[in-house]
């Protein structure tokens, strides 16, 4: 029986089974986005969607603060153990202050990114994506100095939205400021304030928080 219609494009066109079959235009060759950017687009549509939700369950109150520092954490251990196996023994009067420029060299090598919604990143996460805000950051180093033994290492938050981790050893004040990547020192706990930008909120770590707006 012969077709109703017999049009040419119905036709379909003589294939060489010796030939390869012919390549699928990739994104680039279509005038797509490349496949990474869809998916940054689609992840931000998703945390945009779920950010007043995300932001409930990640707000930590001022007294909740002191929990995320954590000088026991087995990643915080790890790095101790890291720095201080360079020492024959490591020991706190005469290490520390070594240990913590090793400590802060290594904070350091993580880039400065700011999250898209509040959002407290693991001591794991930072070290997985070798990222975090100052913040994040600033928790980190803190621990670790903790963990070497520092009694007094805090974190201190301004409200330009800066952090800053600020210890003593051996009669001298130093102020980590990582969005400068810089660990300065100074002669007095007075002179060490006076540098972080912007008017201090509160400060912190494992064992207490003090809280700068009251009264």
């Amino acid at each position: 029986m012969q077709p109703l219609l017999n049009l040419p494009f119905l036709k379909k066109p003589a294939v060489d089974k010796g030939a390869a079959a012919p390549a699928t235009p990739d994104a680039a060759a279509r005038n797509e986005p490349p496949e990474d950017e869809i998916r940054l687009k689609l992840y931000k549509l998703i945390i945009d969607r779920y950010r007043d939700k995300i932001e409930e369950y990640e707000t930590k109150s001022v007294s909740e603060l002191k929990s995320l520092v954590q000088p026991r954490d087995e990643k915080i251990v790890q790095i101790r153990e890291s720095i201080t196996e360079g020492f024959h023994p490591y020991v706190y009067g005469e290490h520390f202050l070594a240990g913590a420029k090793i400590a802060f060299s290594h904070v350091s090598f993580f880039r400065n990114i700011p999250a898209p919604v509040s959002f407290w990143l693991s001591f794991s996460d930072m070290q997985e994506i070798m990222a975090g805000d100052e913040i994040d950051k600033s928790i980190l180093f803190c621990s670790v100095l903790r963990s070497l033994g520092s009694e007094n290492a805090k974190v201190f938050v301004t409200d330009t939205r800066n952090a800053y981790v600020l210890f003593q050893f051996s009669g001298k004040s130093f102020v980590a400021d990582h969005s400068q990547h810089e660990l300065a020192e100074f002669g007095s706990a007075e002179d060490a304030l006076e540098c972080l930008k912007g008017r201090i909120l509160y400060s912190f770590n494992d064992k207490e928080y003090e809280d700068f707006q009251e009264g």
